[in-house]
């Protein structure tokens, strides 16, 4: 059973891919009821993994099951008229449709804005798009690496680097470019239904996943608008920012910043006070930065021979900023993530008991979050499009289906 704060809310999730069904699974997960809509050959994300064994499996993609928990899943095939005269049924009991196509492939289909708000004034449409429903780049494609680099966030993405020319900017790992558009689009979504509260008007919210991305590297454009020379990657950039050292350990890396002087001469302390510390090159913050080059491996020697939790749990007794590197492994086990119950084990019918993540919220009243299974490709048909939904007979569905329309 999901949060209750959304309870009594209808949403239609028209979105492909990662940006709107994670924008929708907000919704699904505190409440609201979620309809997905899929094309009769499933989301796109049902293609892309990770699967089980490295074996391709539409109903067994890990990113699909992920983005669609607490959903109802149903299939239409919005290229035929009986489709879209069937979504538009579902739009006049609807608060919130959620998509994703490009631009001008909902209106092509006669189902622009205009047309879901005459069947339904009161509707919100969110429409999450790489780069919004304006502009000369409206109908452009992007993918991860796209949105990283043209919102500026690949040119300042940390390094560190030797040489920027043969290790060029890197794009933000696991997709983050479309969760973080779609977790604009549940913001601005439900704005609009606050506002829809006060005013009884629909509204369209139209997000641009390259914008959503551009808020956040502020200190970047502000650097660009005092007139700042941009850091870029390079290592010597990287480590005069201040004494940060990420550094290898037995069994993968660990972060440690002993910057203000106080913390330096724990530091110290906790390498066991090596001889080579007197050296005057290393008795300031300022000497310190300037030789980064001979100090940092002076340091990775030291780390190199513990785990990353010893070298952590040494300088977090020594009050010394420290972390380690954690790895997607790392999580699971987490002692922090296990006392907050984040993950929790969901059955689903083809892919079996897996882990998800839950969300980053606790209530007061100890209410857990309880995760349903994403749905199976049209598993719930019946009881959406059927006689308890829609009213469609199984003798009407029966021919929907031979016809390709759901």
């Amino acid at each position: 059973m999901a949060f209750d704060f959304f309870d009594g809310l209808n949403v239609l999730d028209l979105g492909q891919g990662i940006s709107g069904p994670f924008c929708a699974k907000m919704f699904a997960d505190l409440g609201a009821r979620v309809v997905k809509v899929e094309p009769p050959q499933g989301d796109a994300a049902r293609q892309l993994g990770p699967f089980p064994g490295d074996a391709p499996d539409p109903e067994r993609s890990g990113l699909f099951l992920a983005l669609n928990t607490n959903k109802l899943g149903v299939t239409l095939n919005l290229e035929s008229a009986s489709g879209r005269e069937l979504l538009l049924q579902l739009v006049d009991g609807a608060d919130l449709l959620i998509e994703s196509y490009p631009p001008s492939y909902l209106p092509g289909l006669g189902l622009d804005c205009e047309t879901l708000h005459r069947r339904n004034p009161r509707l919100v449409v969110t429409s999450v798009t790489p780069f919004g429903q304006t502009g000369p780049w409206a109908n452009y494609q992007a993918t991860n690496l796209i949105i990283s680099n043209l919102s500026g966030h690949s040119r300042e993405h940390p390094g560190p680097v030797d040489d920027l020319e043969s290790q060029p900017p890197l794009q933000l790992a696991a997709q983050q470019t479309q969760f973080v558009a779609g977790l604009a689009g549940a913001t601005a979504s439900v704005l609009a239904l606050n506002r829809r509260r006060l005013t009884g008007e629909g509204s369209h919210v139209d997000v641009s996943g390259m914008e959503a991305l551009a808020l956040l590297p502020q200190t970047t454009l502000a650097d660009f608008a005092f007139g700042r020379r941009p850091k870029g990657r390079h290592k010597d950039v990287a480590g005069r920012q201040s004494l940060l050292a990420l550094l290898p350990c037995k069994d993968g890396y660990v972060g440690i910043s002993p910057r203000q002087q106080d913390q330096w001469e724990r530091c110290v302390e906790m390498l066991g006070s090596p001889e080579w510390a007197k050296d005057p090159k290393f008795a300031t913050r300022e000497s310190r930065l300037a030789n980064w080059d001979d100090l940092e491996p002076r340091l990775a020697a030291w780390t190199s021979g513990f785990t990353k939790e010893e070298v952590y749990r040494n300088a977090q007794g020594h009050h010394i900023p420290s972390f380690p590197l954690n790895t997607a492994a790392d999580l699971f086990t987490s002692a922090q993530f296990r006392a907050r119950e984040f993950f929790q084990e969901v059955e689903h019918p083809a892919a079996g008991p897996l882990r998800y993540p839950g969300w980053p919220i606790q209530l007061a009243s100890g209410k857990k979050l309880e995760l349903a299974p994403a749905p199976l490709l049209g598993q719930d048909n019946s009881g959406v499009l059927g006689p308890d939904g829609l009213g469609l007979t199984p003798e009407e569905l029966v021919s929907l289906r031979a016809q390709n329309v759901i």
